[in-house]
């Protein structure tokens, strides 16, 4: 299985407005760039969005449009 569809997977599995970084795929150390690599392509496809460097999240989407996530999620990292 290549890195990005084992990415992508992972991702379809995270909940809805869930911040993740790169640490949180378990994968080889060698594949760290095929990892920021997946992970830039889903977010100019749109699947996942960018909060801020090395920090995504699955965004929530409504009939309003898509929302930022919780505070809680925000501040967890911290």
């Amino acid at each position: 299985m290549k890195v990005s569809e084992n990415i992508a997977n992972i991702i379809d599995r995270l909940p809805a407005d869930y911040i993740f970084t790169y640490s949180d795929f378990d994968m080889a150390v060698s594949s760290k760039d095929a990892i920021v690599k997946a992970l830039n392509r889903l977010v100019a496809s749109g699947k996942i969005n960018k909060l801020s460097k090395g920090r995504f999240y699955k965004p929530r989407k409504t009939q309003f449009g898509t929302l930022q996530p919780s505070i809680y999620q925000i501040a967890k990292d911290f």
